[in-house]
């Protein structure tokens, strides 16, 4: 799984942003899984009022593997639980091309109370979807964080994962993956009517057919680019860009065939200061340079000698030893110690330092790493339970805020149809209206409302189950024209299922105790599935408790092999003094 992150500038607005994930022309398909374009910018407007430099984190992620909806959506739902995201203010958009399903998560910086968590980010985003190819079982892709990301997870105790993760990692940093542009600069070509990715394949196969940057450049020519030094040549020098012949940018040469940068350098000098070498069979590069003298050639040119009373003495080099730590030292002078005590007598120690042996020391590793993992086997909790618990005020009140566009479209629906009924009633009363055919008319046109009322109604109630989490879908947009008489029973029908619904969205107290019930039974729940999580796995901590007590209580004994030497070292300490371990022990 691909996954990139981006950040929107208050500035720049949401409009872009909107346009893209909403409203993409070149996709098969856009299905909107949550949010909304009024809510984005909304998000804008809050941080713009916060005085925040970013108003919207984009985070898109492709896998590489196909994956549901569903799927989706939980990943984008860990993605939250990881930054400290609020679930109910994120706009999630799959996008369908090429027969692939690949998602968009937007979420808003301001999260009511604080600002959205940005410490590693790329590391972490990294993190999550390795996890998640673990999980399903698809292949893993290498990433430019993966030893960051196994040590990680071997801290928090997920040693196979890690090891699954390791495996990723290159021999070389150089050989880390890199991508040749970011999501930015591919948004910008393609509204300047650019594809980066045929022009990055293009580049990459006419660099592996040249011999040389001057057959490159040749080779360039003909598919109309060119090759120059880049702009910022005081911040980045020696890198040179690859542009078209209308000058716009397709990317840096370095990322676009993968070339090291010293390579590069190395390629401009030769290109720049050709070398002429010459043939291994010249004889002339072999002569030495020989100077004729005369035989009194030294007797005609003395060398000077100085005077004797002038000789300079050269100072001594002062070496200087490098000063012992505390320990170091205490531990040279012990040992000292034990040089000059005689070997009938047994060795005394009075220093706070205890010599161990290299198979002590490997016993003790070997506990102590299975002390941890037994460890983070009891640190384990419920996937909820490190959730933010929920605030009856705010969840309620921002129920009650998503629920109002949809109260005042089923109000005005509503007095539209009591309107009609009221003038076809009126009507009825009127003989001269009933000759006339008025009262018909009359009758249809509350008819067709009272459609119309029903179809505005199944709207309003599956958009606010939707926003209670009773249903996962949005709610299915408002069908025209007007529905048929064989759909009157369907609607009439799904009316009578959801009257309490009804009643709530028609009266403002009966809302608010539905809503308040709505929140109670999250909240248990919430409570019941983090206490069977904890039931299901009780017998598994308190073996992990029991496993930690016994590992301990090993950790103040040691392995029957050096017991036993202890025991030879009481009853023949002359033995003992001839061996190497006898005097680590």
């Amino acid at each position: 799984m691909i996954i990139q992150e981006s950040r929107i500038r208050t500035k720049s607005g949401a409009d872009a942003i909107a346009q893209h994930v909403l409203h993409g022309q070149k996709n098969e398909a856009i299905r909107v899984m949550a949010g909304s374009d009024w809510l984005l910018h909304d998000a804008m407007r809050e941080a713009k009022r916060e005085n925040l430099t970013y108003g919207l984190r984009h985070i898109a992620f492709n896998p590489a593997e196909p994956m549901t909806d569903d799927q989706l959506a939980e990943f984008a739902g860990r993605i939250c639980h990881e930054f400290h995201a609020d679930p109910e203010h994120i706009t999630l958009v799959i996008h369908q091309k090429d027969g692939s399903t690949h998602g968009h998560l937007l979420l808003p910086e301001w999260q009511q109370d604080h600002i959205l968590d940005n410490r590693f980010s790329w590391i972490r985003l990294e993190k999550l979807a390795r996890l998640e190819e673990i999980r399903l079982g698809h292949a893993l892709v290498a990433g430019r964080h993966d030893r960051s990301i196994a040590k990680s997870l071997r801290k928090d105790g997920k040693l196979q994962e890690a090891e699954l993760i390791d495996a990723l990692v290159p021999e070389k940093p150089a050989d880390k993956p890199r991508a040749a542009y970011t999501s930015q600069s591919h948004r910008m070509a393609e509204r300047q009517g650019l594809n980066l990715p045929q022009l990055k394949q293009l580049v990459g196969s006419l660099w592996t057919q040249s011999d040389g940057l001057k057959s490159f450049r040749a080779a360039l020519t003909e598919h109309d680019l060119t090759m120059r030094e880049g702009d910022r040549t005081d911040k980045r020098p020696g890198a040179h860009i690859i542009e078209d012949q209308d000058g716009k940018l397709i990317g840096s040469f370095t990322r676009l065939t993968k070339v090291k940068v010293t390579e590069f350098r190395k390629l401009l000098a030769e290109e720049q200061h050709p070398t002429v070498r010459k043939p291994e069979t010249d004889i002339k590069s072999s002569r030495l340079l020989i100077r004729r003298t005369t035989p009194d050639f030294y007797e005609e040119y003395p060398i000077p000698k100085g005077p004797d009373n002038q000789t300079v003495l050269r100072k001594r080099p002062v070496i200087k030893r490098p000063q012992m730590r505390k320990w170091q030292r205490e531990l040279w002078l012990q040992r000292m110690a034990d040089v000059d005590m005689p070997t009938t007598q047994p060795l005394l120690y009075t220093s706070s330092i205890r010599i161990i042996s290299a198979e002590e020391a490997g016993f003790r590793k070997k506990i102590t790493k299975a002390i941890a993992q037994q460890q983070a086997i009891l640190d384990q909790q419920a996937p909820e339970a490190s959730w933010k618990p929920l605030d009856r005020n705010t969840t309620i009140t921002t129920w009650r805020r998503q629920l109002i566009p949809y109260q005042k479209q089923l109000r005005k629906r509503y007095d539209r149809y009591a309107t009609a009924k009221r003038a076809w009633q009126e009507a009825e009363k009127s003989r001269w209206q009933r000759i006339t055919g008025k009262t018909n008319k009359l009758e249809t046109i509350a008819e067709r409302l009272y459609f119309e009322f029903l179809e505005m109604l199944r709207f309003v109630i599956q958009a606010l189950l939707h926003v209670v989490g009773l249903r996962s879908k949005p709610p299915a947009p408002i069908r025209r024209p007007v529905l048929s008489e064989k759909n009157k029973l369907a609607l009439e029908g799904f009316k009578a299922v959801h009257d309490a619904e009804f009643s709530a969205m028609a009266d403002q107290q009966k809302l608010e105790a539905w809503l308040n019930q709505r929140f109670d039974t999250i909240a248990q729940a919430r409570q019941r599935r983090i206490d069977k999580w904890e039931k299901e796995h009780t017998r598994e901590k308190h073996t992990a408790r029991r496993e930690i007590e016994r590992l301990s209580a090993l950790l103040s004994t040691k392995p029957a092999h050096l017991r036993r030497q202890v025991t030879i070292h009481q009853q023949a300490p002359h033995i003992l003094t001839s061996s190497p371990c006898a005097t680590l022990l």
